[in-house]
């Protein structure tokens, strides 16, 4: 079995490039900003994506689908929970200002962490891909990530509150 060294050394470049950009992009979120929604739905929409193409290239997708809808659905309460603790507003122009948090980066972070993990266990013990039990496991963590990010979208569009003048 490697080292937690050997894993790190063979890991391919371009990983670690996209760790880099998603530490810049959650520390990007740590500002308040003013955005559309449709930008804001990006991240919980690439965990979906990420997480469904998990489940088309599984052994057995009807289990996998399985697990990751049962998942999803465990995420979307705490993910609304998390995304009505953020400050909004809707602007006049239909965009959305919201505050600054860690939401974003522990989320994206939390995406790049399950997929290295899964890509490193299966890379070491392939025969892993078929085995009913991780076949659940990955997919449910996919779809539990894909919950959270979904139900945080929800809880965060939902609480927004109109400013004074776009509630005229």
């Amino acid at each position: 079995m490697p080292s937690l060294l050997q894993i790190v050394a063979h890991t391919p470049l371009w990983v670690w490039a996209v760790m880099a950009a998603i530490v810049a992009l959650g520390l990007y979120g740590l500002r308040p900003r003013v955005l559309p929604p449709r930008r804001l739905a990006i991240l919980p929409l690439v965990g979906v994506v990420l997480s469904l193409a998990g489940i088309v290239q599984s052994a057995q997708p009807a289990l996998a689908f399985a697990a990751w809808s049962l998942a999803l659905l465990a995420g979307l309460p705490p993910g609304h929970a998390l995304g009505r603790r953020r400050e909004a507003r809707w602007l006049e122009d239909g965009r959305l200002e919201i505050a600054g948090g860690w939401f974003m980066l522990v989320f994206a972070l939390s995406i790049f962490a399950v997929r290295y993990a899964l890509g490193v266990v299966f890379g070491i013990a392939p025969a892993l891909k078929a085995d009913p039990v991780w076949i659940g496991l990955s997919a449910g963590a996919g779809g539990l990530i894909a919950g959270i990010g979904l139900g945080w979208l929800a809880g965060l569009v939902l609480r927004a509150r109109p400013t004074a003048a776009a509630a005229r």
